[in-house]
Parts: C-alpha cells; structure tokens; sequence
C-alpha cells in the first residue's frame, strides 16, 4: 500500500519489544492461540497476531508487514488449511509460513488430526523435510503452552547470546553460559600476530593447555577473550568463563568451576570431581582467569584435563604453571620506539602499538584528542616511560582532559623518579604498573581518593547503592567521587546490567585495599551491612513468580555476599551471617552451590554457642539440608530433629516447617506412612500460613509420592498436577523437575507410558532451557528406558550416553533426595549391547556423548524408529 510521498507504508505493531509472530487458522485453534499468546507474554515478548489490530487495511498486507516487524515466527496447525483469498493459489496460513522464510520458525502441529485437509497435510510434509526449523507435536493447549515457552527461551539462549557464532554449517554451540567472557573495556590494538598464534595453539589437537604468562596489567584477559572470540565455533559445547580471583584454596578453585558451569554440588564430593565427572565427554573451551591466586591446584587442573580429552584450557597467570601438558605463551607489552632524540612525527608514532592505544584511550575520554606532529613525542615518551603496558597506558591516558601530553609526561617522569611504589627488587614492569596507580591516585581530589580506597571491600562488581552504602557519611558527593574514578580509567562502568554495575580489575582492586589503613574495619562493616540488608530486601521476592530475576540478581553479587559472611565470621557474629545465609538460601539451594554453603555453615556452627534458639535453628535446618543431599543422612535427621525443637521453642513455624518436611520423608523410609503423612500434614499446613509456596509445591510432590507408596495412583497424580501448578507460578525450577519426573514415575505405575514420555520430555526442555544441566541427565535417563522398552534400541543407547554427559555424583545425591527411583521398563544395557552387536552399540554411545544439549532434547524429540 502506497503512502503520501510513493514509498511503502508501515503499519506498525503494537509495541516495539522482540515480537513473536504468531501464525494459525482462528476459530478451530482460538484455545490454542490463547496458550500462545500466555507463554509468549511470559518471557516478556511481544505476541503478534492478525486479529491483534490494523482491520482497515487488506488482510495480507497486514500479516506482511507484521511479520517484516517480527523477529520469531509461531506457526499452530490442525487440520484446516485455511482461508484461500480473492487473487491468491495458496491459504494466507501456508502464505505467513513461506513469508517467514529466513527467521527462526517454531512449527507445533496437533496430534492425532484425522480430518486433516490434504492441502494442509502436504505443506506439513514440506515443512518437515525442510530441516531448517523446530518441529514438535502436541495434544493439548496445556501442553503447547510448556513447549512453546521452553523453546523460545532455548532459542533466545542460542541465537541471541551466543559466545561467538558457528561458521555456516557448523556445529552448533550450546547456549551461552551466564558466566560469559568479560567484556572488553578496549580495542585489541597491536595484537594481531600474537592472536593468531595463541589461536592456533588452542586449536591443536595436542595441545590441551595454553597458558597466557605475564605481569599485572599487560592485558592478558583481553587477549585470552579475543581468541574465545576467535575459536568458539570449534568448540560443539561452547566457551565456559572461570574467574579465580577471588579463589583461595583447592576448594574454593573447585567451587568456582562449578559454578561457571552451572553444576549442583554437595557437601559429600569435591566440587573438582562433579567438575571432572562433568566435562570427561564434554568438547569445549575453559577460559581460566587469574591461576596465580591458586599456582598451587595446577596439579588438579592437569588431573581434570587428562580425564576430559575434548577439553582445552586457556588460562591466564603471572607465571607459568608448569605442568608437563602446559604449552606457555608469553604476553609482552605492546610495541614503543627505542630512546631516541629525533623529532618523530604522527604519522611514524602511530605505527606503534602502544600509541595507538594511548590515542584510542585519549579519545574516550576527550573526543577533542588528536595525534599530531606537536604531540607526538610527549605520546612516545610517555608509553616508553609505562613500558608498553596497557593498563598503565590506559591510566595516562584518561588524563588527557585536564593535562596535556607534554604535562602527563613530565609528571610522570617526575613521579616514577619519586615513588617507591613497593619493593624495588619487583621487576620493572611490575613496579611501573603499581607507580602509574600511586600517579594516578596522587591527581584524585582527597573525597575521590577516599572513595577509591574504600571500594576495595567489594568483591566481584557492584552498583551505586553498594558505592553510597561503603561510602558512609563523610563523603557527602558520592556520585561526583564515582565520576572522577570512572574519568580516571581506575573504576569501569558495566552498561549491559541494569541498573548500572561498576567494576574495577584485580590489580587495581589490590592497590585500592592497600590504601584503607586505619579505615580498612570500619569499611568492612559498612560493606557487611549493606549486603546483609540486600539479602533481607531480595528474600521475600524467591518465593514469587519474579524469583528468577532476584536469583540473577543475588548472583552478580555473589563476591560480596561471600566477603560479607567471612567478615561477621571472623568477627564472631555468627547471627548476622544465619541472616545473610537463610536470606540468600535458594540462591545456594536453587543454583546449586552447596559445597559453598556446607563451607559456611560449617563455620556457623563452630560458633553456635553465640547464637539463640531461633537463628541456631534455622542454622540447623539448613544445615540438614546440606547434609539430606549428601546423602549423609543420619547427620541430616538429628539436624532436623534439633532444629524443628528450636523452632518450635522461638516460634519459628518457617523452620518448623522445612525441617518437618524431611522428617515426614524418613518416617516414610521408616515404612510409618501414617506418622509420615501426619508430619507431612503438619509441614503442608505451616508452608501454607506462612505463604512459602516452594514448600507447598514440594509437599504436593511428597504426597503424591505417598499416596503411589500405599497403591493410589490417582490421588498421587492429583497431587503432582498440584505441585505443577504451583511451581509454574512461582518460578521454581526445582520444584518443576521434581513434579514433572515423579509425575512420569506415577505414570508408569499407571500403565500411561504415553503420559511419563510427555512428562519427561517437557521437563527435559524446562531443564534445558533454564540451564539445568543436572536435571537434563535425570530426563534423559528416563526417557532411555522407555525408548529400549518400545524397542528403539539405538536411541536408548545414545540418549543413556548423553544423560551421562550430563550427571555428576552430586547431581545424582540431589536427585535421589527428592524423587522416587525409576521404575524400569526396559532392558539393560547388556541386552542392548547383545541386540545390536558391539560395533553398532558402541557407535550409537560415541554418537550419544557428541550429542551435547540441543541435540540431546532433539534426539528425545525424535518420534522415527532408528532401531
């Protein structure tokens, strides 16, 4: 349709979100489309349909410029195919689908339909052999809506926050891990040649470490991201990031692999060994960054590697960690110009590297800043002087505003010439780094100097509340000290996290706690009750439907949680740390960082004579719950047992109920279902006042589990549908898994072998697009078994293989912790190995460990019989 001035006119959607087009016939799927539209809304997209608006306008061209807006497209089919209009050969439903050509496509088809339209029913064999898009079946609209929501987010995961994309025709990488690589606060400028060797060390097969060796501040994180960058698409199971700068012992190291790689751990095995068990089949890249603070674990490092041939690991340190696998590559400063008295002009100066970045840095900070004849050799001195290294480049730089080059130089040269800066037997560029901080430091107005020492309490980022809060009362300007730290390059402010995150890097962070002095315990305290009272805000909003978002944001804060808790511990307040732990619990309980919990409960209770009735019985609670899925189980009781007293005693029905709970679960154990089902009574009523509805959810789910013990299926299955529901509402990821795979279980006690497939594959794609990869293991395993029983043979193979990709010990504890075993209908795997011979069974393993996650959720999909 033409507009005023010729051109084409726009009709615009209704909002200007990430739109999801939504394709189907109105009237057979108005259901349908209405779970659509739910599950779309949920992850906060923009739903477009026809009906949705623009009726002046002819019907296709409507739906055209629609879908010319919209970034997914949805198509809902039955068994009409639509309404062929006036001038047209084919429905505007199968016009919409080839219209969307190009974008991702999610086709959901109703099954059984059998009066299917043939028209229909032949553009769906089209669009089947087309290869090029996600096809699934469904037999409700209750069903359609759990795909559709868990899809979009798998999709949203890959296509939109990959680390690095895969060259056409490549394997395709798993989703990007929250833990992405750290943004660059540069250019990489002069590092061309060494980018492509590293990047061709970290692709030789043989090679299975390379290490970036070098001091402070030359910018070996920079590059170790650049080659990320580079590789990533070679790499089928991605780029995992490991920051280890706030490790300081074998477990902490561990702790941390753990968590970048979003694995559940517990107090009854080492986190390197979930890590190890993890990545054994696993093909991808470890970025490891920061070794230096832990030289001693190289040794476990080697270890793991050995285990896990497909994985390789690019590590940053200050030294090698000399191993015998270790290939060492080590980072020199960017290039200068040797002393010289000739004039040199802008045109020779900006051939060196580290000119080009003192020029680029200059420019962010003034956009006025030009290299110029005139300037020229103040520029080269200046970089000489810093030795090429980029962080003390950067530092100067920032200057530029307020000091000409020529001034920067010469205060520079007087300052180096001054300072002591720390032991003189440092080497150079070691000693230059930390004199350009005292340089840089020394121009600061005192209230900025005051506010950069007192942000070395914060461990990991933080926003500007945190900044106010370290700050105290004497610093009345806050925002105006911030500013000039961030003009001085000495603090970075992280735009991609809202709202706004600063951070400052390890060795400025270390100068920056150098200057706390006197002030150093009172910082600390500010900085303990700041996140004390972040946790307490953050807790009330983990047992709502927004308690993912909180997670991802108790998460970014997880270094200064940890350095508030070790602050009240080493000052003997083991209750204001109990307040921090039972705030943040579902942040170690739903991500599954237990062994960092064990740590500090551990701690905890080596004080409990400190603490009262109330906050040692949460203390107890959480502490069996630690020990319940490490399978330490007599532990766990007499936790429970105490707690529940104390609880009881100070009024605490929250605790009462969580450890009433597990009681219930060991009575049951026991074989007392009747004092069982009274403590479960008990525990559903007190989660129930108490509005902790992850609780309610779980207790359904323990029920249900009594109610299959005892022979009563359908009651059990009433209860888990409960459970269900409740989860979905308050975003409670566990709950889900364990609703959905004791629903299976009740299932097939039930002879609906169907509905456990159903259940066990929605609970696989929930997994799998909340980055459960523990969980994952638990469905696929399942769904092994039935595929052997329905005598797919060569895909139960591969799909038991692929869940052992996926499971860790602890991850196999926890799950035992909560749901009822399997109840096998299949055969073994020796019987599998006889029925297919030794080489087609062993191939189908190998192909079943290289499937990674989509392809395993896409294998589980697969309703064709490979035998």
């Amino acid at each position: 349709m033409p507009d005023l001035d010729g051109g084409e006119r726009v009709i615009l959607t209704p909002d200007q979100r990430l739109r999801v087009f939504v394709s189907s016939t109105l009237a057979e799927l108005a259901t349908e489309r209405a779970a659509v539209r739910e599950a779309v809304t949920a992850l906060r997209l923009q739903p477009v349909m026809f009906e949705a608006g623009a009726r002046p306008h002819p019907p296709r061209e409507v739906y055209r410029s629609y879908l010319a807006q919209s970034q997914i497209f949805i198509g809902v089919y039955d068994a009409s195919y639509g309404w062929v209009g006036p001038g047209m050969t084919i429905s505007g439903l199968e016009d919409e689908y080839r219209l969307a050509d190009g974008m991702p496509r999610l086709i959901y088809v109703r099954e059984p339909a059998p009066a299917r339209d043939p028209r229909l029913a032949a553009l769906l064999d089209s669009i089947r052999r087309a290869g090029d898009l996600s096809y699934r079946r469904f037999g409700s609209a209750e069903e359609l809506r759990g795909l559709v929501q868990q899809d979009i987010a798998v999709l949203l995961s890959e296509r939109f926050q990959r680390v690095g994309r895969p060259e056409p025709g490549g394997p395709e990488p798993e989703p990007a891990d929250p833990r992405r690589l750290p943004v660059p606060r540069t250019q990489l400028l002069g590092r061309e040649i060494d980018l492509e060797m590293v990047s061709t060390m970290v692709t030789d097969e043989q090679v299975p470490l390379v290490t970036l060796a070098g001091p402070g501040g030359v910018g070996k994180t920079r590059l170790a991201a650049a080659v990320a960058e580079r590789v990533a698409a070679g790499y089928p199971d991605g780029v995992r990031y490991v920051d280890l700068s706030a490790a300081t012992s074998p477990e902490a190291v561990g702790e941390a692999f753990a968590r970048s790689l979003r694995l559940r751990t517990s107090g009854g095995v080492r986190s390197l060994d979930d890590t190890t068990s993890f990545l054994r089949a696993k093909r991808l890249l470890l970025v490891v960054d920061n070794f230096e603070q832990v030289a001693g674990s190289a040794p476990h490092l080697a270890t793991l590697l050995s285990a896990a041939p497909g994985v390789t690991a690019l590590v940053t340190s200050r030294a090698p960690l000399r191993l015998t696998a270790e290939r060492v590559f080590a980072v020199q400063p960017l290039r200068t110009p040797p002393p010289s008295t000739r004039t040199v002009s802008a045109a020779v100066a900006q051939r060196f590297s580290a000119v080009q970045l003192f020029v680029d840095r200059a420019r962010a900070a003034d956009r006025r800043f030009t290299l110029t004849d005139e300037n020229a050799g103040p520029v080269l001195e200046i970089t000489r002087r810093l030795h090429g290294l980029p962080l003390a480049i950067e530092l100067a730089a920032a200057r530029v505003p307020i000091l000409p080059p020529v001034a920067i130089a010469a205060r520079l040269d007087d300052q180096l010439s001054l300072l002591t800066g720390g032991p003189r037997d440092r080497p150079a560029r070691q000693r230059t780094l930390r004199d350009t901080l005292a340089w840089s430091y020394d121009l600061l107005p005192p209230e900025a100097q005051r506010l950069f020492a007192r942000i070395g309490a914060f461990s990991g980022g933080f926003d500007l509340a945190a900044v106010e809060a370290v700050a105290g009362e004497d610093d009345p300007d806050v925002l105006a000290a911030l500013e000039s730290l961030v003009d001085a390059a000495l603090v970075s402010r992280d735009e991609a996290d809202e709202p706004i995150r600063f951070q400052v890097i390890d060795s400025v962070r270390d100068f920056a706690r150098e200057r706390l002095g006197d002030d150093h315990d009172a910082t600390r305290e500010r900085h303990a009750a700041h996140y004390l009272a972040v946790a307490a805000a953050a807790e009330p909003y983990l047992n709502t439907g927004a308690s993912s978002e909180w997670l991802e944001r108790l998460d970014r804060e997880h270094g200064n949680f940890d350095a508030a808790l070790d602050w009240f511990l080493e000052r003997r307040r083991p209750g204001d740390a109990v307040r921090i732990g039972w705030s943040i619990w579902q942040l170690w309980w739903r991500r599954g960082y237990l062994d960092e919990g064990v740590r500090y409960l551990r701690r905890v209770l080596d004080q409990r004579a400190l603490l009262d009735p109330f906050l040692l019985g949460r203390a107890l609670v959480a502490a069996g719950a630690m020990e319940l899925v490490s399978h330490r189980h007599d532990r766990a009781r007499a936790f429970f047992e105490e707690a529940r007293a104390l609880a009881r005693e100070s009024g605490d029905k929250v605790a009462e109920a969580r450890a009433l709970g597990p009681l219930a679960s060991y009575a049951a154990q026991d074989g007392d279902i009747d004092r069982a089902r009274e403590l479960l009574g008990l525990a559903y009523d007190l989660a129930v006042r108490t509005d902790e509805h992850w609780l309610v959810s779980l207790f359904h789910s323990r029920l249900g589990m009594l109610a299959l013990r005892t022979g009563d299926p359908d009651t059990a299955a009433l209860h888990l549908e409960e459970a269900m529901r409740i989860s979905v509402r308050v975003d409670d990821d566990l709950g889900l898994v364990v609703a959905r795979y004791t629903a299976a279980v009740v299932a097939v006690a039930r002879a609906d072998f169907g509905g456990a497939h159903d259940s066990l594959r929605i609970g696989l794609r929930s997994s799998a697009a909340s980055g459960d990869v523990s969980s994952v293991g638990l469905f696929l395993a399942a769904l092994a078994d039935l595929e052997s029983a329905r005598g797919r043979h060569v895909r139960a193979v591969r799909l038991t293989a692929a869940a052992g990709t996926f499971q860790t010990p602890s991850s196999v504890l926890w799950m035992q912790a909560y749901v009822p075993p399997w109840p096998s209908t299949g055969v073994d795997l020796a019987a599998l190995r006889a029925h297919l011979g030794e080489a087609r069974f062993d191939r189908s393993w190998r192909e079943g460990e290289r499937l990674g996650l989509r392809g395993a959720v896409e294998e589980a999909d697969r309703e064709d019989d490979v035998g």
